[in-house]
């Protein structure tokens, strides 16, 4: 059975990591280690690597674990294969789902049909 990364919860100080994407100085693949961890709702590090470089407020989403390394670059080719398969929705079909979603509303902003008859009715009767 596979195991799955949690990607959610913070890195610690002190923990082996790798970046995931290409940093300024620092090619993807390249591991180090957390000096500073801080955050509470947007996660962002300090992080010594291993070329000597020292970078800081790398986001989260741009590093994960030394020990799940193997296994992020698997769920990222997965998750591209699965993406590229995905069906290609048209912009008539984008637009009918949106309207689907708002209850049927003819509009944008999801009003109903209802209380736009209603404010037309109303501009009607004061005659604007």
């Amino acid at each position: 059975m596979t195991r799955t990364i949690d990607r959610s919860l913070p890195i610690k100080r002190h923990k082996s990591v790798v970046a995931t994407v290409d940093l300024p100085g620092v090619p993807e693949g390249t591991r180090g280690r957390v000096k500073v961890a801080n955050g509470f709702s947007w996660y962002r590090y300090w992080v010594s690597f291993d070329n000597g470089v020292d970078l800081g407020r790398i986001s989260h989403d741009n590093l994960v674990h030394a020990g799940d390394w193997k296994r992020y670059q698997v769920d990222r080719v997965e998750a591209e294969r699965l993406a590229a398969e995905a069906p290609e929705v048209s912009d008539s079909e984008a637009a009918d789902a949106d309207s689907d979603s708002t209850g049927g509303a003819a509009n944008s902003h999801g009003i109903p049909e209802h209380l736009l008859e209603r404010s037309r009715a109303a501009r009607e009767r004061l005659g604007a």
